[in-house]
């Protein structure tokens, strides 16, 4: 009895699964530190699940969008106003409604909500911005980014304006950002390997053919928009319950750049990259931010210097993207090893295809 069957279902579930065990490792790695850098650790972790998000849009479909922190800010403050107490409610945010006074969620029917409420937001604004691509796709998510941002500056009864909410529970564990972290993979893993994420990603490779084979490119993006929108709701809605604030300036540019460097750095069409490219700046990041602090190295003092690990990182960025343009993965999944490879699978994880056999015209042919 061949093992061919066993063999396929491992080479199948070996790319995620090798993604999933990297952000598990370093994100229990990170929380056997002390506590500053298990708080780290988990905001490493959360922009995982951000980054993993945009890529599922972004990636997918090759439209450019600067504006999908708009959502994580819809996930935070849902989660947010779900989960504070209602003792604080009144005096925090006056102008909620009453059926948002009383209620207190936990944090993962919290986290649940943010990212539904963000994947609505995301269908209902989606029929304009579906038919963009290019800058003015690029352009017009930032003017999404921008509004939503004035928007939580000021509904001060219900965000807090710009000075936003304080004594949010941080209950998001460790345990718990991993899980989801590792669903967000699983999900984008399937949806990209889908029919409605292939003809998306189709659709990046050349639109204008897609149309022609009959695909409806704005339906396909509908649906990679909605997903993104749910899992970067996911991550808001994570991060304000690890933080314990939730402020607008925290959902603006600095997130959105820092989220866009993890996903080009990694390499922008491949799920392994945006994980990749999470961990790979989060823990530069961190490293830069200590020797910004300064360093004590048994007799060797290497004193702090501001503005040092924002320098260091973007000097991280342009070191990968000068020797790998196309990210660190270049854009390919997780390679199959040796003893998972035959004639049936060699061409998964991300490997490149055969050469196509050559054919030759008959004589005389025109």
């Amino acid at each position: 009895m061949n093992d061919s069957s066993p063999k396929k279902l491992v080479a199948s579930v070996w790319p995620v699964a090798i993604l999933c065990v990297l952000v598990v490792v370093a994100g229990l790695l990170g929380s056997l530190g002390p506590g500053s850098l298990d708080q780290t650790a988990l905001v490493g972790v959360v922009t995982v699940v951000l980054t993993v998000g945009v890529y599922s849009f972004v990636g997918t479909s090759g439209v450019i969008s600067l504006g999908h922190m708009s959502f994580m800010a819809v996930g935070g403050y849902t989660a947010a106003i779900l989960s504070l107490d209602p003792a604080i409610k009144p005096f925090q945010l006056p102008g909620l409604p009453d059926f948002l006074m009383s209620a207190h969620l936990g944090v993962i029917p919290a986290t649940l909500a943010g990212g539904v409420v963000a994947a609505i937001v995301a269908l209902i604004i989606s029929p304009p911005l579906m038919r963009m691509s290019g800058l003015t796709a690029g352009l017009a998510t930032v003017s999404l980014l921008v509004i939503v941002r004035v928007l939580a500056q000021n509904a001060q009864g219900i965000t807090g304006g710009s000075a936003g909410l304080a004594g949010i529970p941080t209950g998001a564990t460790m345990t718990v950002v991993l899980v989801f972290a590792v669903l967000a993979i699983v999900v984008v893993a399937v949806f990209q390997g889908s029919a409605l994420g292939l003809r998306l990603r189709s659709s990046r490779e050349d639109e204008v053919a897609a149309r022609s084979l009959g695909i409806s490119v704005v339906r396909e993006r509908t649906a990679g928009w909605v997903l993104s929108g749910f899992l970067v709701g996911i991550g808001g809605a994570l991060f304000v319950q690890v933080t314990g604030t939730s402020t607008p300036d925290q959902f603006y540019l600095s997130i959105t750049f820092l989220v866009i460097a993890m996903l080009v750095v990694g390499g922008t069409n491949s799920l392994a990259g945006a994980v990749v490219g999470a961990v790979v700046i989060a823990v530069a990041q961190e490293l830069l931010r200590r020797v910004e602090g300064g360093l004590n190295l048994g007799a060797f003092h290497l004193p702090g210097r501001p503005g040092l690990a924002a320098v260091g990182l973007a000097l991280v960025m342009l070191l990968v993207l000068a020797r790998r343009p196309a990210g660190i993965t270049r854009g390919r999944e997780i390679p199959l090893p040796r003893w998972l490879r035959d004639r049936s699978t060699r061409n998964q994880g991300g490997g490149d295809p055969p050469p196509a056999p050559v054919v030759e015209a008959p004589v005389g042919a025109s």
